[in-house]
């Protein structure tokens, strides 16, 4: 693993949840905060459907709640899997979370996830002018691979990457 790896175990006062393991009604409040941090976050076109995507087998979420006792989100991953092969579809950090490695912490348990499950690359579409998100997915070894014109809209570029999951 590469030394720049956060081990999941090591952001202090976050704790790593996927939104499959808590109970039905638990598990549909989470789904619920994640979608009102999503319209805040993202512009309508690109908000993601929740309440459609979450029925499909292979698609998952990762939740980072803070460590308190009353937890709450402080951002999540939503990805989706296929026999050797992830596509990170959105990530996203709460506001007043950003800056403190929630994005990395993200990220490093995902590929270590992946990792154990057989999984060999992430690919993920990133907007050209969203540097903090293309800062981050750099300083997780991400490599850019592809480049499309108007992927996000006219005169939005998006930017394939990849990560190799090696053993």
């Amino acid at each position: 693993m590469p030394t720049n790896w956060i081990s999941i175990y090591q952001l202090n006062g976050y704790c790593l949840k996927d939104l499959a393991s808590f109970p039905a009604k638990d598990r549909q409040l989470w789904a619920e905060e994640v979608a009102k941090v999503e319209k805040k976050t993202f512009p309508s076109s690109e908000a993601f459907d929740f309440d459609s995507e979450l029925r499909k087998k292979n698609t998952s979420v990762i939740l980072v709640l803070t460590n308190q006792d009353t937890s709450e989100l402080a951002g999540y991953l939503v990805y989706v899997r296929t026999k050797r092969l992830a596509l990170l579809h959105k990530i996203c950090v709460v506001e007043h979370e950003r800056g403190k490695g929630v994005g990395r912490y993200l990220v490093h348990s995902l590929r270590d996830r992946l990792e154990k499950g057989g999984c060999q690359s992430i690919l993920l579409w990133v907007d050209e002018a969203r540097q903090p998100a293309r800062m981050l997915y750099r300083s997780c070894d991400f490599v850019q691979i592809d480049r499309c014109l108007d992927y996000y809209g006219p005169g939005r570029t998006g930017l394939k990457m990849e990560l190799s999951i090696e053993k």
